[in-house]
């Protein structure tokens, strides 16, 4: 079971599709190579709004890069995903978004460390 997790109110939810166009019955959302998937809808665009406060933020999966914003140097909001098991407590859950906030901020920093450096060398 996949759980996203606000970056506006910090709440934890569970990810399910009920229907873009055709409304059907709740299933859960799965992680593919290509984004979140709906068994019925197919791949779902990267859109996710909490239920508690209706803010609206990209979704980003583990292991994938973070969706861009919709125009350059816009900020954009982004819902962390993590793969638990279904009815995983809260302490359990926190860990598993903090061992993904360390990775994905390792991750952003080596990017940002090669984009930097990496077109330095190119120069000497």
């Amino acid at each position: 079971m996949l759980y996203a997790r606000c970056a506006f109110c910090g709440a934890i939810v569970p990810l399910w599709c009920s229907g873009r166009f055709m409304p059907h019955v709740p299933v859960p959302v799965a992680a593919t190579q290509m984004g979140a998937f709906c068994s019925a809808c197919g791949v779902l665009p990267p859109m996710f709004t909490c239920g508690f406060c209706w803010s609206q933020q990209l979704l980003v999966l583990p292991g994938a890069q973070p969706p861009a914003p919709a125009f350059a140097g816009a900020q954009q909001a982004y819902a962390p995903v993590v793969h638990a098991q279904q009815g995983a407590s809260d302490v359990s859950l926190k860990k598993l978004f903090g061992k993904f906030a360390e990775s994905f901020v390792s991750e952003a920093g080596k990017g940002a460390a090669n984009a930097m450096f990496g077109q330095q060398q190119q120069y000497y």
